[in-house]
């Protein structure tokens, strides 16, 4: 009763934290709202992605604490601009990152932030199941409810009588089964008598529902290593049974993302915009942003997929070979591709007891494949930059990535769920997005720096991530 208590207050915890983290958020979305130039389109993007409006929110406040940290000379040396262009790169960037369609994105609002997550585990340790242990990664079937299996015996080829006690009485008449390697073979008439072919009628071959006391007589000896098993249901209501109805706590988790800075590589120089300038007659200012922007973009979208798709390693893969029958073309062949996807779907199912595909990220040629799909649909595609969003197939977003972060033949497929957004293969926690340091000029005429996103990012649940190989592409 003490645990559950912890859990309830636990879970109410948490309630008021995301709550007031979202007031927080609200109240810093409309300070940023109101700032000219960052604050343009802020508002429909509230309304379009009210979570993704609110992580930007932190995001912007973040990064104007870090600068307001630094000198305008200091910032100057180290971004070749302003404070305001800062934040700018910022706010174009970050938004555009489809690494939060993909997984968790976690706007940090300190260095020392943590996610919660629910997850239900086994109370005790009953049928087959480990106290302890989250439920879906079990496949027993049998825990929550009053289904039990006892094993008899095991066949020698010669046995034919076999005789065991139950140890879930009282049963329940009508619910006995025999198995005899796996296979159903005889059932209880509700009288205590075990009715079916492969057993001796000549003989006794009975249940005991009150003391689960079992006797068969088999007409011939079952085959050497061949399981003899019982499966009943007990009866709960019995109060001697009431500690054998599993039990199952939803528990309240957390993980603290660990602040560690991650290298993006995004920079301009002085020469870069006197080129725009005076040779290409172009907005130089606006033009380097903007770019600055799309490599943020990119940098947060490859980090994170290049970790999904490792994490991956360890699933097995469902393989479609994209050559068809004899006569068979290219399009018709393409035709059976939601089969792959299916199989990927049904390796999560049967790791975890749940999960889906709700979205692929392939590589250029694997993409590419699957467009030729008829139901594939290419009107919500993205911006051609980094990876991005090609189109959807059946309501499963595809997006494109470079071969060197997805092979050229294969795609990622990954669960999300859109209800419970903590129920993610990846959570990425993200304090300041574009940190730089001060740059430092050779005499060789080249100019080093570093720069770097502050975050963490943590695996949560890698059997969301399936990969599908397309075999003879």
């Amino acid at each position: 009763m003490r645990k559950e208590m912890r859990e309830q207050e636990k879970k109410a915890e948490f309630k008021e934290m995301l709550s007031k983290r979202n007031d927080n958020a609200d109240r810093l979305f409309e300070k940023w709202s109101k700032k000219k130039d960052i604050g343009k389109g802020l508002d429909s993007m509230y309304e379009a992605d009210k979570a993704r409006a609110r992580a930007l929110a932190f995001i912007l406040e973040n990064q104007e604490k870090h600068l307001a940290n630094l000198t305008e000379t200091q910032i100057s040396n180290s971004f070749s601009t302003t404070p305001e262009n800062v934040l700018r790169v910022v706010r174009l960037g970050y938004p555009n990152s489809v690494r939060g369609e993909l997984f968790l994105e976690w706007a940090m609002e300190t260095a020392r932030d943590s996610i919660y997550y629910l997850s239900p585990v086994y109370h005790s340790r009953k049928r087959g199941s480990t106290a302890g242990a989250v439920t879906h990664e079990s496949s027993s079937y049998r825990y929550g409810s009053e289904i039990e299996e006892d094993l008899v015996g095991s066949g020698d080829s010669s046995t034919t009588t076999f005789g065991t006690t139950l140890l879930n009485p009282p049963l329940r008449p009508f619910t006995v089964r025999l198995f005899v390697g796996g296979v159903p073979y005889a059932v209880d008439d509700g009288n205590s008598n075990i009715i079916g072919n492969i057993l001796d009628a000549s003989l006794q071959n009975t249940v005991d529902y009150n003391t689960g006391a079992v006797v068969l007589n088999f007409k011939e000896a079952p085959d050497a290593g061949s399981e003899v098993m019982i499966q009943y249901n007990y009866d709960s209501e019995v109060s001697t049974q009431y500690e054998d109805i599993g039990s199952i706590d939803l528990q309240l988790r957390d993980y603290q993302f660990r602040v560690k800075p991650w290298p993006l590589y995004v920079s301009w120089s002085k020469m870069t915009e006197l080129l725009l300038n005076t040779t290409l007659n172009i907005d130089a200012e606006d033009a380097l942003i903007r770019g600055a922007a799309d490599e943020l973009k990119k940098a947060l979208d490859m980090h994170a997929v290049r970790l999904a798709y490792r994490s991956s390693l360890g699933n097995t893969v469902t393989n479609f070979n994209v050559n068809g029958a004899v006569g068979e073309s290219e399009v018709d062949r393409a035709m059976a591709f939601t089969r792959a996807i299916d199989g990927a779907a049904d390796a999560m199912y049967t790791a975890l007891q749940r999960g889906g595909v709700s979205k692929l990220v392939g590589g250029p040629s694997a993409v590419s494949y699957v467009k030729l799909h008829k139901r594939f649909d290419g009107s919500n595609r993205q911006p051609r930059v980094g990876i991005y969003r090609e189109g959807s197939l059946d309501g499963v977003d595809i997006y494109k990535a470079p071969a060197d972060i997805v092979p050229n033949n294969e795609l990622l497929a990954i669960y999300r769920n859109e209800d419970v957004p903590e129920d993610v293969s990846v959570a990425f926690g993200t304090l300041i997005p574009l940190y730089k340091t001060m740059s430092l000029e050779y005499k060789e005429m080249y100019t080093e720096n570093g720069i770097a996103f502050f975050g963490d990012a943590k695996v949560l649940q890698p059997k969301y991530l399936q990969r599908i190989a397309l075999q003879n592409l």
